[in-house]
């Protein structure tokens, strides 16, 4: 069974150079047609997931899809904080020498 998840974005400095947050948009709305809103290093995606699969699962893997067709390695995943008591997950990617990262955090499952 399928459900919906809002997923929060934030770029790190070096994301936010690399524009990965407005490329990352793009992406999703070509491929996922998702729901967004984005500001400055912060974005919201309203994503499905498969519940067999794992609500964290949902926003790394578009992430990931998008890094990979972007040109981007992604060099590590784990498990990162988004506030006070927050679970997120943070991704590190690399191109041309420079490594960024993005955090993602669920907002809300329904």
């Amino acid at each position: 069974m399928n459900s919906a998840v809002i997923i929060k974005f934030e770029a790190d400095a070096i994301a936010a150079q690399d524009d990965i947050l407005p490329q990352f948009n793009a992406y999703m709305q070509q491929s996922a047609h998702s729901p967004s809103f984005v500001h400055d290093k912060e974005g919201y995606f309203r994503l499905s997931y498969d519940e067999k699969a794992g609500i964290s699962s949902a926003g790394v893997m578009e992430l990931g899809k998008f890094l990979q067709t972007s040109g981007f390695t992604v060099t590590a995943i784990k498990s990162a904080s988004a506030g006070e008591s927050v679970l997120a997950t943070e991704v590190k990617y690399e191109k041309s020498g420079k490594e960024g990262s993005v955090v993602l955090s669920t907002v809300r499952i329904y």
